[in-house]
Parts: C-alpha cells; structure tokens; sequence
C-alpha cells in the first residue's frame, strides 16, 4: 500500500522543485537526444517550456511528495554500446548497456540530483580523493596526483608501489539497500530517500535483437544513463577511500 504524503513530504517537494530549477533541468539536455520508450525527446518538452512546466512542477512534486513513480517512467529501453579496445565481442561483457529512460524522469532526477549534489553533500562532502563524476575532477587529475607521488619517489630514490583496483560491472551490481543506506547516512532528507529508493525498486529493462523484443525486471543497481546513477555510486563507494584514509588512495571513474 503507498504511503500517505505528509506535511514535511510536501515541504520537501515544495523547496526541491520550482518552476526555474524545471526549466533549467529541461533545456540542460541536447535536444535530440534518444527517447526512452515513451518516443518524447528534449527538443519536444524545450519548445514548450511554457505550457508544460507548470503542469510538470505539479506532477513532480507529487510524485516526491508521495513517493509514487509512474511505471512507464521506470521502464527502460536498453542499447547495447561496444567497449572500444576489445579484440572480440563475443561475450555479453563486451557491451555496455545504456539505459534510454524517459526524459520526464531524467528531467526529475536532474532537479533531485542538483539538491543532493548542493544541499546534502554541500553539507557532508564526499571524500576529498574522490575524482569521479566531480566537477573540477576527473580520470586526469586523479592521475596527475598519481604522477606526482612518483615523480617524488624517484626524486629521494626510494620505491613507488601502486595497486589499481578496478570494479567492474559497477553501476549493475549495486544494491538498492546500500544506495539508501548511504543516503540516510548523510542526513538526506527521508522524502527524498523514499523516492530514490521506489525508483531503483520494481524497474523494467526492455531490449530488442532482430525484430525480437524481450523485458525483464531489474533485480539490482542502479541504470547506466540514468542521471542520479553517478552521485549514488559515489556514496557507496565513498567508504572506500574513508576506509583506506591514506592521502595516496583515490578513485576514479573512466566512463
């Protein structure tokens, strides 16, 4: 049975969402960008700010303040990507899946993404060494400060060890429970934590190979291409580097 909104629910809605952070949300998108299963792309929603913002603001609000989803909205059309430098692609590992959800949804969770990225971790930051999904950061400068630690190292002729660790699979194979954990744990509001966690529950991947469609539900993870994707992974995999709290332990994200 869904829950009842209730006054904080629709407090929170209220603050998150405004008529200019959907605006904005929606005209952050390229406006060609492909659709999910319900055919809408930017450009659509871009030329008519105007008269579906207000009535997106509504929809919005309601869906975080009850946290109720559409289920159209969590269900996903699946492509599959070849990993470039591969010598074969005969394994299903070979592929990336890229989740293609509604941008009604990714227009939802851009708005919701900017409020944990500004109001949550503005107030409790991700680890300092934490290069993925930052601004200001990446693959780059986690190698750079890589660099500069042996480039040191030789410079007082002693040894520079280095241990890479790669996660695969990461997005995939995240739990939902670990998601919500993390957020609870850094003060987010429960309104907020409700709806992410209806949002990762109960989704529906569709794929299609040669005129052949096939849909299953998603047990776990998060969706490659979903918007919130990169900020949930980053706190859960923030316990790694609080864990391993020495100043040459970073992370980084090559996708």
């Amino acid at each position: 049975m869904d829950r009842l909104a209730l006054r904080e629910d629709w407090s929170c809605a209220k603050s998150v969402f405004s008529y200019q952070k959907v605006a904005w949300a929606i005209r952050s998108f390229q406006p060609y960008k492909s659709p999910g299963v319900d055919g809408i792309i930017p450009a659509m929603l871009q030329e008519s700010v105007d008269l579906v913002v207000p009535k997106l603001l509504s929809l919005f609000r309601t869906s975080l303040a009850t946290g109720v989803i559409p289920s159209a909205w969590k269900t996903s059309r699946v492509i599959f990507i070849p990993k470039p430098g591969r010598t074969s692609y005969d394994r299903a590992k070979d592929y990336r899946p890229i989740s293609l959800t509604s941008f009604l949804l990714k227009t939802m969770e851009k708005v919701i993404d900017r409020h944990v990225r500004v109001n949550v971790l503005g107030n409790c930051p991700l680890h300092t060494n934490q290069h993925a999904y930052q601004q200001g950061k990446s693959c780059e400068t986690a190698l750079h400060n890589l660099v500069g630690i042996i480039e040191q190292a030789i410079a007082c002729k002693e040894i520079a060890l280095a241990v890479f660790l790669d996660i695969e699979g990461a997005f995939d194979n995240t739990s939902t429970g670990s998601i919500v954990s993390k957020l609870v744990s850094r003060n987010t509001e429960e309104t907020i934590v409700r709806w992410v966690n209806n949002m990762l529950s109960d989704r529906r991947v569709q794929a299609s190979l040669c005129g052949v469609m096939k849909e299953v539900k998603a047990q776990k993870g998060c969706p490659q291409g979903g918007v919130l994707s990169p900020s949930l992974w980053n706190l859960v995999v923030d316990d790694l580097l609080v864990t391993q709290s020495e100043e040459s332990t970073w992370t980084h994200a090559w996708d």
